[in-house]
């Protein structure tokens, strides 16, 4: 728990530093020409935190060829303060509504890539394996491949990423944007969200 809270606060001081980056570049791109910026236009002032298209480094999340519904709708949620957040929900507020939804075709138009990941460990991913079988598979097809207007693709996710988010969920910090999640992992133990972090990842 303690490596946990470890991680986040240096997660959050790391988007703390990055915030004013982020918004320089951002206006920058706005401001370039008078007439609306293009989505690409758009997509590259995320690239600070989300990398080149949405193709991130660990743990920042990949957001590239997630469906353009389910981004749309994440970055609604982050603006009107549904959706917790470090530093989303102040980068959202800076645009508009059209500006969101160019945002969402923007990288739900880009192709995911599986990043490669060092050391996952191969008794957790077996472990992983078993309880996705058992519990998470019926929204999460195909080993976390699937996904649709509601649920985002879980396979080959930065695994520091996912345990985060799972724990946030266990821990009942994040109920957004999903009740459900809360619940599904309300009896796994602490090395099951470890372990379906790592199954997860290791998938491509």
């Amino acid at each position: 728990m303690l490596e946990r809270i470890s991680r986040v606060k240096n997660l959050t001081v790391h988007l703390g530093m990055l915030y004013p980056l982020v918004l320089v570049l951002g206006l920058l791109q706005v401001s370039a020409v008078h007439a609306q910026p293009s989505h690409r236009m758009l997509g590259d002032a995320c690239a600070g935190c989300h990398g080149t298209r949405g193709h991130s480094s660990n743990p920042m999340p990949i957001i590239a060829g997630l469906p353009e519904v389910y981004l749309k709708q994440t970055l609604r949620d982050y603006k009107s303060g549904k959706r917790p957040s470090t530093i989303m929900g102040r980068v959202t507020r800076g645009y508009d509504d059209d500006q969101i939804d160019a945002l969402a075709a923007f990288f739900a138009s880009q192709v995911w890539i599986s990043p490669k990941q060092e050391e996952l460990d191969s008794k957790m991913i077996k472990r992983g394996k078993r309880i996705h079988r058992d519990g998470c598979s019926t929204c999460h097809k195909d080993n976390g491949r699937y996904q649709d207007d509601l649920v985002p693709r879980l396979a080959g996710q930065w695994r520091d990423y996912l345990e985060i988010v799972l724990e946030e969920y266990w821990l009942r910090e994040r109920t957004m944007p999903h009740l459900f999640m809360v619940i599904a992992v309300s009896e796994l133990e602490e090395d099951d969200l470890k372990a379906l972090a790592n199954f997860y990842a290791s998938q491509r």
